[in-house]
């Protein structure tokens, strides 16, 4: 468990290099950033933070438990800052409006608001602990802020470059890294998700940090966010009886699509780099065709509505296929008009280059986190993470 206070506020601000468009590595089966799992520890002062994750060190806690590898498997890794309300001597009243911070800074007696860029700077006292044995080992970090600034992918979205540090001392780490342990700014969401299902779980209490080189973060980025709204109409070619439609539903269902979570239980049939298209039937599109692909399924918070065939044709080749989508006879199971989201039975179409999938069962595999020839979107460029 880890619980979280505020120690101290300051303010700065630097420039981001922009991001030219979404990446190229455009599905992935990790759900968030690194490391530290447990339940929330609600003190009486402290109200919590919980990092998902693998990297608990024992019998005690090793060196900087906070680092570590972003990893790539089948599990839903994330920070989670338990909520909305942080009571501590110098700043109250947090909450998270978007991706952007809100609060009170106490100062002389006065209530001072402050919120958004103003946060840059800010640092956390963490106590980090778990049970070994069933004993409680803690240690002590504090996390910071170095800057947040407005995504190049969408208006309304902040990314945060966070950094951490035993209390006692030590050198700055990076909270969020990629494969080459280089740093990666993360994207504050309402709600947390459960490891091992990919549930969303919303709780109004809970704000969950997601890597950017992850899921959640990812569909945030490409327009889903989940706090967000678009319009839908009920007739979408004649677009007639249209509204307001919540994109959190959106979003959960393109955690699903990136990570190919067919059954909708956590398992993931992906591995980064399969470059994927797709698109939905909001008024307008937030994400619209732009090739000719294979249609792979139609998805929807739980999973997928209905899937023709798996991007990952090797594991095909190997004979697997979730079981979910497998007749009584062990035959995958289709429906001729998979991919139309007819009458909004779905919220999202996905589709693969069947083609150059199939081309890859007989070469090796690391070309797909390379250059992959086609993606989706506004461009096609290297991964940048």
């Amino acid at each position: 468990m880890l619980c979280v206070g505020v120690s101290c506020y300051d303010g700065t601000d630097d420039d981001a290099d922009a991001v030219s468009a979404r990446e190229l590595e455009y599905n992935a089966p990790v759900l968030n950033g690194p490391v530290l799992q447990g339940p929330v520890l609600n003190g009486q002062v402290l109200q919590g933070i919980i990092l998902n994750g693998p990297v608990l060190q024992g019998p005690v806690l090793q060196g900087p438990v906070l680092q570590g590898p972003v990893l790539q498997g089948p599990v839903l890794q994330g920070i989670k800052l338990n909520g909305p309300v942080l009571q501590g001597p110098v700043l109250q009243g947090l909450t998270l409006n978007g991706t952007l911070f809100y609060g009170k800074l106490l100062k002389n007696g006065a209530q001072i608001p402050v919120s958004g860029l103003d946060f840059i700077g800010s640092e956390w006292s963490l106590h980090v602990g778990t049970v070994i044995d069933g004993v409680d080992h803690y240690e002590d970090y504090v996390l910071r802020f170095n800057n947040i600034y407005q995504s190049a992918e969408q208006a309304d979205v902040y990314l945060y470059d966070i950094v951490h540090r035993p209390k006692n001392g030590g050198p700055w780490k990076s909270l969020c890294v990629d494969e080459n342990n280089l740093p990666v700014p993360a994207v504050p969401l309402r709600n947390y998700w459960n490891l091992e299902t990919g549930d969303r779980v919303d709780d109004d209490n809970v704000i969950t940090f997601a890597c950017k080189n992850a899921v959640l973060a990812k569909c945030t980025l490409w327009g889903y966010r989940p706090w967000a709204s678009a319009t839908r109409c009920k007739d979408y070619e004649k677009k007639k009886k249209c509204g307001p439609m919540s994109l959190v539903d959106y979003h959960q269902a393109c955690t699903r699509m990136a990570r190919a979570d067919y059954c909708g239980n956590g398992e993931p049939w992906t591995i980064n780099g399969n470059a994927i298209d797709l698109w939905d039937h909001l008024s307008p599109q937030i994400e619209s065709p732009t090739t000719d692909w294979f249609i792979e399924a139609e998805w929807t918070p739980d999973g997928a509505y209905c899937l023709n065939d798996i991007r990952m044709q090797s594991l095909k080749a190997e004979g697997h296929y979730p079981a979910c989508f497998l007749d009584k006879k062990g035959k995958p199971k289709t429906i001729n008009d998979c991919g139309s989201l007819k009458n909004h039975r779905a919220l999202i179409t996905s589709t693969f280059n069947k083609q150059e999938s199939d081309d890859d069962d007989d070469d090796d595999d690391d070309d797909d986190d390379d250059d992959c020839g086609k993606g989706h979107g506004k461009g096609y460029h290297d991964h940048d993470d």
